[in-house]
């Protein structure tokens, strides 16, 4: 299954069975590479959030295990996203909003699953950043320590696996590989005019 350019597709993340975090995208390209989706500034996008509005990166697993979804607006970057066949991971081109390229976002992850309307996954929650500068830190890690060994997450054998991964990363962003290389990196951003991103019917389906 692939998807058509300019398709809007919905990007799922679960946890517990549950929704924890929805993006709506625009496709750019879908092919061989794998899946390329742009997150435009103003996009409506939903994530798992106490009714205090606290979301995973200050409430507590428990508070987040029972918090509905809420409703918020992406700011800042356009971003497109990379999310290639099989892979433990994401990449995120990050552009500001005069289309200047700012770096790569590294988001670990399970491989993605296809749906007609999207893709679904499971966070890892350690991420990394890629700076244009060439760069590079680790995200989250306070984070990514609290999980492990939480049975709703990983265990210390599946930990040392997700870190690996961003290992890898990192020696590609180091030798300037593929996708660290400035592939898509001038690509035109969204345009301003382009028809609002809606979530469609159906958003909420079984996890694929």
């Amino acid at each position: 299954m692939r998807f058509a350019p300019g398709q809007t597709v919905l990007r799922r993340y679960f946890r517990d069975g549950r929704i924890s975090f929805l993006n709506v995208c625009r496709v750019h390209a879908d092919d061989e590479l794998g899946l390329r989706m742009w997150l435009p500034i103003g996009a409506p996008f939903w994530r798992s959030l106490t009714l205090d509005g606290r979301d995973a990166h200050s409430a507590s697993i428990e508070e987040l295990a029972a918090a509905p979804l809420g409703e918020l607006t992406w700011t800042g970057s356009q971003v497109l996203v990379f999310m290639p066949p099989g892979a433990a991971h994401s990449i995120w081109w990050f552009f500001g909003p005069d289309g200047g390229f700012q770096g790569w976002y590294g988001n670990l992850e399970e491989p993605y699953a296809r749906w007609d309307g999207g893709v679904d996954t499971v966070d890892h929650a350690l991420d990394l950043w890629f700076d244009a500068d060439r760069s590079w830190r680790w995200k989250d890690e306070d984070e990514f320590v609290e999980r492990t060994g939480h049975p709703l997450f990983w265990n210390a054998e599946q930990a040392a696996s997700i870190r690996a991964e961003g290992e890898r990363l990192v020696k590609l962003f180091e030798a300037g590989d593929f996708p660290f290389d400035g592939t898509w990196c001038d690509l035109p951003v969204p345009s301003p005019d382009w028809p609002p991103l809606v979530r469609p019917a159906g958003w909420d389906r079984p996890r694929a």
